[in-house]
């Protein structure tokens, strides 16, 4: 039987945490994301403490080890959309559930927003990805997404 893994919604006061996951999630993945390493890490503590401004990071846990890290974050201006950004699952964790709840996490808080749905987008190629996501409900919209070879996805709200 898989684990049942353990999440938490991140503060400032665990921005940390936040960077170490995030990083590594960059090094891990690079392609994945619309970001680089470089970059993140050159964010000061005030920065991570204040990011995601409009949103939320949620960290998994296998006991007391962190192994994944996802966001919800709601764009200013279109308060009925949340989006699901910069999900990340160790490769240790992959396949065990983890990714499912940090999905759960995102969209409970997504709802508790007051959002209509939750949008997505993943790269190119990421079929675990895909798979991940059409068990917890998400469907392609069909809509261009940002980088080329990729795919949008939404979970509406009933």
């Amino acid at each position: 039987m898989p684990r049942r893994f353990d999440t938490r919604q991140l503060t400032g006061d665990d921005w940390q945490l936040k960077r170490q996951l995030r990083l590594a999630a960059l090094l891990d993945s690079p392609d994945a994301f619309a970001s680089s390493h470089l970059r993140e890490a050159a964010r000061s503590e005030a920065e991570w403490r204040d990011w995601p401004r409009h949103g939320s990071y949620f960290a998994a846990f296998d006991g007391p080890d962190p192994v994944g890290i996802a966001c919800g974050w709601i764009t200013p201006g279109a308060p009925d959309v949340a989006h699901l950004i910069s999900m990340w699952v160790c490769p240790a964790a992959r396949g065990r559930g983890a990714a499912g709840r940090l999905v759960a996490a995102v969209t409970g808080w997504a709802r508790g927003q007051g959002t209509c749905r939750v949008e997505l987008e993943v790269a190119g190629g990421n079929t675990a990805a895909l798979r991940t996501y059409a068990r917890a409900g998400f469907t392609i919209t069909g809509r261009d997404p940002f980088t080329a070879g990729g795919a949008v996805l939404e979970l509406p709200f009933a």
